[in-house]
């Protein structure tokens, strides 16, 4: 599943802390659905555009297992805030290193023509080729070679039934609408109840659920920026009980319905694992 929010998205946030907690928010919603991509798509706002590397660097920090947390983000006075990011609790970051287990690894150096791995606090994976320093694969543990290193092999995202999380890049809106398939998402939209039999078939295809901000909505956005609405533009909160849907629970409410149709017997068949991005 693939996500795309506008940078703008905590334009409503009244200080750096609530808009801290509510890139948690977003985040867990995205985890409890297994997105395998969020996309931060910049647009025309009064919002600077630099406000995407804020949410990028709190979304990848919180997608990090813990035991890479310090390689990766190295007293990084922009996360000062990260102790108020619910923890994501995703089972491969408590996976214990042992054969069999499956988990993520930073590569750290090499070792003739091998990578070396770390896949645990102190513990250390070895597996062939030369991997791209700092590149984070999964892992399968084999057996263990010395103290606390393990030989082992990698395993491709779209191959595992583990979630290892999700990957977040930043682009344009124009840049984001060549992602086709795209469903829009909005209270102007085709109330659900109508479109469930377009969104079953777009459903096969992996398409990007894409959210609005607090102030504008999808179709807003999109006109603002000169394009029009050739997407589906599905409502999918009809009779809304209050004026305006915060973008955490339109994710919330969205992609609970996004789930249930992909479960659907014959959808899921046909959809097989959603390949997480690289990471």
């Amino acid at each position: 599943m693939r996500i795309a929010i506008p940078h703008s998205v905590l334009e409503e946030s009244t200080d750096e802390r609530e808009a801290v907690r509510k890139i948690g928010y977003l985040g867990r919603a995205a985890a409890i659905f297994r997105a395998t991509h969020i996309y931060i798509y910049t647009h025309k706002s009064t919002v600077p555009a630099s406000q995407a590397r804020l949410l990028r660097k709190y979304l990848e920090y919180m997608v990090t297992p813990p035991y890479l947390r310090k390689d990766l983000f190295p007293l990084e006075t922009g996360l000062r805030l990260a102790g108020l990011l619910p923890p994501l609790r995703l089972p491969i970051f408590s996976a214990r290193p042992r054969p069999g287990a499956v988990l993520m690894g930073l590569v750290v150096k090499w070792e003739g023509y091998a990578s070396i791995l770390k896949v645990g606090n102190d513990v250390y994976a070895k597996v062939p080729k030369p991997h791209p320093i700092r590149s984070r694969l999964l892992v399968q543990l084999e057996n263990e070679v010395g103290d606390n290193v393990f030989r082992a092999h990698v395993v491709p995202f779209e191959r595992s039934s583990i979630y290892p999380g999700f990957s977040v890049e930043v682009l344009t809106l124009r840049e984001l609408v060549k992602r086709r398939p795209l469903v829009l998402t909005g209270k102007e939209g085709q109330p659900i109840g109508g479109a469930v039999d377009e969104l079953v078939e777009l459903i096969k295809r992996d398409p990007v659920i894409v959210f609005g901000s607090p102030r504008h909505g999808v179709d807003e956005i999109m006109s603002s920026e000169g394009l029009g609405l050739s997407d589906p533009f599905i409502n999918f909160i009809p009779r809304q009980g209050v004026e305006t849907v915060r973008t955490e629970e339109a994710m919330l409410a969205v992609l609970s319905i996004i789930n249930l149709l992909s479960n659907y017997d014959g959808i899921n068949a046909s959809l097989g694992s959603s390949p997480p991005g690289k990471h």
